[in-house]
């Protein structure tokens, strides 16, 4: 039985009442993407949660390859132990002409990796221009040092301990593209020491959130004392509020420290640390909680 004129009719209302809402999301969430990965910050931070994402389902996939191969080879083990005669000994080369079930699978594996290893390589190489930034985070601080001792010390220490991170890590990319008459024992050894420089701002970092923390506790007292002198009680929910933001801000700042201090240990390590699941996960921690507020800022 065909369709009614009338029922034909309404459809096509009803899809030109929601056709332009639709429309209209598609064209602001395509807006605010292009504002997220027009800035080099937030680009990175883009590519490192799809690079971290790509880790973790890689690590995924070779698991489930590995139990498929383990099955199927015991599979094939009962089989061939059930067979009445001895087959010869060319009979493994016959059994390895078995079409693999977890072919494509093994596609995607490769797949996966391939594309992480690509992302990972474009985020270095955008990262080349990185000892400018540092130079300019600096001179900014030279401009306007913090006025706590040990926190401009910390800070200094930063600085200087991301430039020298930059610095091996550019001379490690470059050596390995062959810009640099580098051997693969040398770009190794620039990348581990790139790492740890690497570590050493991490450490730092919590060195400097553990004072910043300290400086908040004192700034905020000391306002809450002077509000209440002066009899301004109704401003305590704004307080309240402004406190709460800052801590927010802080755990946050915590949190994707903490994620990233085993990373760097990994890698500023000979052997590694962690497997390739562990170490996307880590990522992933940091990379989400930056591409959150990335994503908030695109509004």
């Amino acid at each position: 039985m065909s369709s009614s004129p009338n029922a034909h009719s309404s459809s096509l209302r009803r899809l030109a009442q929601v056709l332009p809402h639709y429309v209209a999301r598609t064209d602001s969430h395509i807006s605010r993407i292009n504002r997220l990965i027009s800035t080099t910050s937030s680009l990175d931070t883009t590519l490192l949660t799809i690079t971290y994402t790509l880790h973790l389902l890689h690590a995924l996939l070779n698991r489930i390859t590995a139990l498929r191969l383990s099955k199927a080879a015991k599979s094939l083990d009962n089989l061939l132990s059930q067979l009445p005669y001895a087959l010869p000994p060319f009979s493994t080369f016959f059994a390895t002409l078995i079409p693999s079930p977890t072919s494509r699978l093994f596609r995607l594996t490769t797949s996966t990796a391939a594309l992480a290893a690509l992302i990972d390589d474009v985020r270095i190489f955008l990262r080349l221009g990185g000892l400018l930034s540092i130079y300019t985070w600096g001179a900014s601080i030279y401009r306007s040092p913090p006025q706590d001792r040990v926190l401009r010390s910390i800070v200094w220490g930063q600085v200087g301990a991301c430039a020298i991170f930059q610095y091996l890590e550019n001379g490690a990319y470059l050596g390995s593209k062959g810009v640099f008459a580098f051997g693969n024992e040398k770009v190794n050894s620039w990348y581990v020491w790139s790492s740890r420089f690497w570590m050493a701002h991490v450490v730092l970092e919590f060195g400097r959130l553990a004072r910043q923390w300290s400086i908040n506790q004192e700034v905020s007292s000391s306002k809450d004392l002077g509000s209440v002198q002066q009899g301004e009680e109704t401003n305590h929910g704004q307080i309240l509020a402004r406190r709460e933001e800052e801590d927010r801000e802080w755990w946050k700042q915590v949190y994707v420290n903490a994620a990233w201090f085993p990373v760097t240990v990994h890698y500023g390590s000979e052997s590694g640390l962690v497997g390739e699941a562990q170490l996307a996960v880590l990522g992933l921690v940091a990379g989400v909680l930056g591409l959150r507020d990335a994503w908030r800022a695109t509004v």
